[in-house]
């Protein structure tokens, strides 16, 4: 198996439109989704992420508060997910019932092995 991180990324917050029943059946959803995940064990972790933050670069010797994204899109969340290839993953993304309820993206990158790390 290999390790994916899976990023959930979004304009704003895309169920603010839904009624707060819609809202709740939602997070239902996306709860069960994740359990699903976890007693299937490909699921190793999930989160979701604070608004707030900071993006810090570094360039010629000293560091940079920013620049900030000029796009209205950030990372909401995250799944450490378990799979055989990026195929796979891609399938366990696309099975995300998020998607149904609004403009989602996520983006799934595999996780590299380096010896020594962790």
């Amino acid at each position: 198996m290999k390790e994916f991180m899976l990023f959930i990324r979004n304009e704003g917050n895309p169920i603010a439109e839904l009624s707060l029943e819609q809202q709740q059946e939602h997070v239902q959803k996306v709860g069960n989704f994740i359990k699903d995940l976890v007693e299937q064990k490909k699921m190793k972790a999930a989160q979701p992420l604070e608004m707030e933050g900071a993006i810090i670069s570094f360039k010629n010797g000293s560091f940079i508060d920013g620049p900030f994204n000029e796009t209205k899109e950030v990372i909401s969340g995250y799944y450490h997910i378990l799979a055989e290839d990026l195929s796979e993953a891609v399938k366990l993304a696309k099975s995300d019932p998020r998607f149904e309820d609004g403009n989602w993206r996520i983006e799934i990158r595999p996780i590299m092995k380096v010896e020594g790390i962790n």
